[in-house]
Order: C-alpha cells, then sequence, then structure tokens
C-alpha cells in the first residue's frame, strides 16, 4: 500500500510527471556535468587522504627508527 502524495498545490502543475518539459536534454547535460564533478572531487579526496596517510605512516616509522 502506498502513500498518497496529497492534492497538488495551486498554481504548482501537480507534484507528478513533468512530460510536458522540452528540456530534457538539457536537464542531462546537467546531470552528466554533475557526475562528472563529483567523481573528479572523490578522487581528489582519495589522492589527498592516500597521501596523508603515507605520511603520518613514514613519520611514524622515522620516529620508531631514532634511538631514545
Amino acid at each position: 500500500m502506498s502513500i498518497s502524495k496529497g492534492k497538488a498545490d495551486g498554481g504548482q502543475g501537480g507534484k507528478l510527471g513533468h512530460s510536458n518539459q522540452d528540456h530534457w536534454e538539457y536537464t542531462e547535460e546537467i546531470k552528466l556535468a554533475a557526475k562528472k564533478r563529483r567523481r573528479l572531487q572523490s578522487r581528489k579526496q582519495t589522492a589527498e587522504g592516500l597521501k596523508e596517510y603515507l605520511e603520518e605512516t613514514t613519520n611514524d616509522r622515522a620516529d620508531d627508527a631514532e634511538p631514545h
């Protein structure tokens, strides 16, 4: 059993479909650009995290190698 979306607000054209939109191609271009931007940002964050991790492990090894 599904939950009813309720009555559409006046002047909003309804909450359901947007099948009469003629700018779907433009919307798809925006979605693809956003997907690419998220992927590149994720790759950059992963590289930064790996760099920080390697710096920490290198510093820890150097600290362990020093005589006390």
